[in-house]
C-alpha cells in the first residue's frame, strides 16, 4: 500500500488541509503521515517561516508535543465524521525537510508528498525550502493551495512538451488516478500553433493512442495569444475547462520553469485554487 506525506506547516491552517489528504488517500488507497519537521535553527515549522534562534532541545519537544495533540484531535475528529478513512498517523522529525523527504523517498517509505500552501506573501513558489523539496525530492509532489477543498480527480490538464517522458509519466498519473477514472487533457501551449500542430500535435496523439492503455485521454493545442504567456494561458485553460489538478513534469522545462519563475503566477494559482502535482522522471 501507498503512503502519502504531508507535511504541515501552520498548524492553524492545517485542518481541511489534513482532510484533503486523508480523502484523497482513501480514494487512491494509501495511507497517511501528517510530518511536522522542525528546522533546528527555526522553531516550529519545518523551514517555510520563522525567527533564528538557538536551537533549544526542549522547546523543540514542547512544540512538537503540542502540534502532536492538535493534529491527532484533527485525525480524530476526521475519523469520527467520515468512515472508511485509512491509516492516518502523526510523525515528526528535525532537520532539512528536502534532505529528510529525499532520504524517506529513496527508501521507499514515502510514495507522494504532500505540502501545505500559504496565502502570506512568502508563497510556495518562491519559497527555497519548497523549491528544494520539488527539485529533489524524487517522486510526485502535490502542491496543495490552503483553501482548497478535496474533490475526486475528475478533469486534469497535463502540461506537455511532446517529450518521451511525457508518455511514462502520462502512465503513471494513469495508473495513480485509475480510481476517479478522469479525463485528461495533454496540453501543449506554443507561440507557433500552426507549426507544432501540423508536426507535433497529430504525432503526439497517434503515440499517446498507441503506447498509453488509456481512452478518455486527448491531445491539444492553445497558441499563445493577447500577450499572455504559457504559464497564463494554462491557467485560463484550467479554468475554462473546470479541471481538478494541473499536472507537470519538472523536465518539461517550457512549463516548469515558466510555472515557477513567473512573476505574476502567485496571483493566478491563487485564483483558481488549483492543486498542482509535479512529477519527476524516472
Amino acid at each position: 500500500m501507498k503512503t502519502l506525506a504531508f507535511l504541515i506547516d501552520e498548524i492553524d491552517k492545517s485542518k481541511e488541509l489534513i482532510r484533503f489528504a486523508a480523502l484523497f488517500a482513501k480514494d487512491i488507497n494509501a495511507n497517511v503521515h501528517v510530518l511536522h519537521i522542525q528546522f533546528p535553527h527555526v522553531v516550529g515549522t519545518h523551514g517555510y517561516m520563522g525567527r533564528p534562534i538557538v536551537p533549544d532541545p526542549e522547546q523543540l519537544k514542547k512544540i512538537d508535543n503540542e502540534i502532536k495533540d492538535n493534529v491527532n484531535d484533527i485525525i480524530t475528529e476526521l475519523k469520527a465524521k467520515v468512515s472508511g478513512l485509512p491509516s492516518i498517523e502523526f510523525k515528526s522529525d528535525i532537520g532539512d525537510a528536502s534532505e529528510i523527504l529525499k532520504a524517506k523517498v529513496e527508501n521507499h517509505q514515502y510514495d507522494i508528498v504532500m505540502l501545505q500552501g500559504n496565502n502570506a506573501k512568502g508563497f510556495w513558489l518562491h519559497n527555497s525550502i519548497i523549491m528544494d523539496i520539488v527539485r529533489n525530492v524524487a517522486c510526485p509532489v502535490f502542491i496543495i493551495p490552503p483553501d482548497a477543498r478535496y474533490q475526486p480527480l475528475k478533469k486534469i490538464i497535463y502540461a506537455t512538451d511532446y517529450s518521451e517522458e511525457d508518455i511514462t509519466t502520462l502512465k503513471s498519473l494513469i495508473k495513480l488516478a485509475k480510481p476517479f477514472d478522469p479525463e485528461i487533457i495533454a496540453l501543449h501551449i506554443s507561440n507557433d500553433e500552426e507549426f507544432e500542430k501540423k508536426l507535433k500535435s497529430t504525432g503526439f496523439a497517434g503515440i499517446l493512442n498507441e503506447k498509453v492503455d488509456y481512452k478518455n485521454i486527448t491531445v491539444r493545442m492553445v497558441a499563445d495569444k493577447d500577450g499572455k504567456d504559457a504559464v497564463e494561458n494554462l491557467v485560463i485553460e484550467a479554468e475554462k475547462e473546470k479541471v481538478n489538478l494541473i499536472v507537470v513534469l519538472k523536465e518539461n522545462r517550457n512549463f516548469f520553469e515558466r510555472i515557477f519563475t513567473s512573476s505574476f503566477t502567485e496571483d493566478l494559482i491563487r485564483k483558481v485554487q488549483l492543486p498542482i502535482l509535479i512529477y519527476h522522471p524516472k
